[in-house]
């Protein structure tokens, strides 16, 4: 993953080296002045910008890969194969690990930063690699690159990445927000109705969010029904008897109707 700081402020500067501004203050115009800086950080024109400049970095990858020289990754054995991926403002390169691979896409960065103006920032760039490369081969691409390598890829717009086996650690976060949201002190402040609504907008919320690119396994749904079912019914009177059946209460919903 590379970064490229400042990509908005660098493209505009480039575009307007040479445009002077006048502004109309209180119904005069000034004198005219040179830009010298760019936009603000969070400006809605960043973005578009960023694309801008970032398809011409596209173009030259995707001739380095129709020539045969950049080597992409293959998802499966008759899935796609994947050679960069651009989001917001993160760029993805996928590559073999190989001494020519490395060379080149150090060359195409070079050749991208001297065309653009943009620069790299090797603090904000990580290196991912798969079990089957060698330390002595990531040295190797570390002291080329000036990249460091990482072990785990976090989080990546609040969604967990995943790489190897799938532990129940991995989805630790996701029980724990959702208990903290129901708390045990606040069914003491809410009647069963008010406690079912907030059940239903947790539950919505939180999980929803992550059930949009992975699949919950089962022990994680079975534990966020166990504390919801805890906090509905926590308090119950009858010796702790409920007056409806947990599951008999699970399918009604389902079919949409609660008597």
């Amino acid at each position: 993953m590379c970064g490229f700081p400042d990509a908005s402020t660098s493209l505009i500067m480039h575009s307007l080296a040479s445009t002077s501004i006048s502004l109309l203050w209180n119904g005069s115009i000034t004198e005219s002045f040179t830009p010298s800086r760019g936009l603000r950080q969070g400006d809605p024109l960043s973005p578009y910008l960023f694309v801008f400049c970032m398809e011409r970095l596209g173009e030259m990858i995707q001739e380095e890969v129709r020539v045969g020289r950049w080597l992409p990754l293959q998802v499966s054995a008759n899935g796609p194969t994947i050679s960069h991926l651009f989001f917001a403002d993160d760029v993805l390169l996928f590559a073999k690990s190989k001494p020519s691979q490395e060379r080149l896409i150090n060359n195409i960065l070079d050749d991208f930063c001297s065309i653009s103006g943009l620069k790299v920032s090797l603090d904000k760039s990580r290196v991912f690699a798969s079990a089957g490369v060698t330390r002595r081969r990531k040295e190797s691409i570390t002291s080329t690159t000036h990249i460091q390598f990482t072990s785990n890829l976090g989080n990546y717009l609040g969604f967990q990445i995943h790489h190897g086996r799938i532990k129940k650690e991995d989805f630790s976060s996701i029980m724990e927000r959702v208990s903290s949201k129901l708390a045990s002190w606040k069914w003491r402040l809410l009647n069963k109705p008010g406690r079912v609504t907030l059940a239903n907008s947790v539950l919505t919320a939180i999980p929803a969010y992550s059930m949009q690119i992975q699949w919950l396994p089962q022990y994680v749904c079975d534990h966020l029904d166990k504390t919801v079912h805890n906090f509905i019914w926590k308090g119950s009177t009858n010796k702790g008897m409920n007056m409806v059946g947990w599951e008999k209460l699970l399918n009604l919903r389902r079919m949409g109707v609660l008597e």
